[in-house]
């Protein structure tokens, strides 16, 4: 059967000429005659027969792999959100949305910035996908993963006691503190840590507004006790003194708490290993 050439051409939706070189250029690279020529047409020889088959096998192929390729794409769709607390996000945020952008083009992106107890509420009312939270109670239908412990430091433009770098904790008692309200993650195992080893505080003002409260200790208000990472986020101003609590040490942990595995999608999946990786090279470091 002769098949006119000119109507391929067409067929293809390019000059003749044109498709005729392509044909020949293809001839030389795989040198083997594909087409016998006649003034009526074109026809399949032998080897062209054979090699017919096995591109139309080579093109299916690739067809299959688009087509796994575009439902990968669309596997990592849709819409993430998460919650990290104020610190935390101050740290993480920039980088964070930049590889999320990078690495997850197709997906959108909420993130909460919240205190800790308000972000586990969301993530029990499926209101966010996953958050990164200081001390979450345990909860059986939620994964948490361990990421760090935040020592805690008295934070002031005076310096407390002889050593600028550390300050024991029963040397707090009469100091004058601005805290956050005792749903804050620095006020519960400060106040724990006091009581046991029976230390009053001074804690005379109480603002959960945190850029106000580090306003007034930077203006020499009064003392404030904060995590390392806040000490490290822009909000205490260079010249402040930062003194570790010691005797006993205090602490605060970090947790990355998610949905059970089973039950993520994969661009959940996905975003929780960015974030995590995210966590390790920019607030784990700040710690270490």
């Amino acid at each position: 059967m002769y098949v006119s050439s000119s109507q391929a051409a067409d067929l293809l939706d390019v000059p003749q000429p044109t498709l005729s070189r392509q044909v020949r250029a293809l001839e030389l690279e795989i040198r083997a005659g594909l087409l016998h020529r006649h003034g009526r047409g074109v026809t399949l020889t032998p080897a062209g027969a054979r090699f017919l088959v096995q591109a139309k096998g080579l093109l299916h192929s690739a067809d299959v792999a688009l087509a796994e390729l575009h439902e990968g794409d669309a596997r990592l769709r849709g819409r993430v959100a998460c919650g990290l607390t104020p610190n935390v996000g101050r740290v993480m945020i920039p980088a964070f949305v930049k590889a999320f952008s990078d690495q997850l083009p197709f997906a959108e992106l909420t993130v909460l910035n919240q205190l800790s107890a308000q972000l586990h509420d969301y993530l029990r009312a499926s209101r966010i996908d996953f958050a990164i939270v200081h001390n979450p109670p345990p909860t059986a239908s939620l994964h948490v993963e361990p990421l760090g412990s935040q020592t805690l430091h008295l934070v002031g433009t005076k310096q407390i006691g002889p050593d600028a770098e550390s300050v024991d904790l029963k040397m707090l008692a009469g100091v004058q503190l601005i805290m956050p309200t005792a749903l804050h993650v620095t006020r519960q195992p400060l106040e724990l840590a006091a009581a046991q080893l029976r230390v009053n505080l001074n804690i005379r003002y109480e603002i959960d507004a945190v850029d106000s409260l580090f306003q007034l200790v930077n203006d020499g208000f009064a003392h404030t006790v904060s995590t390392r990472i806040a000490i490290f986020s822009g909000l205490v101003g260079p010249d402040l003194i930062k003194q570790r609590i010691v005797n006993p040490s205090i602490t605060t942990d970090l947790f990355l708490v998610s949905p059970l595995p089973q039950n993520m999608t994969p661009l959940q999946v996905q975003a929780l290993a960015l974030a995590r990786s995210i966590y390790h090279s920019k607030v784990q470091l700040i710690e270490g």
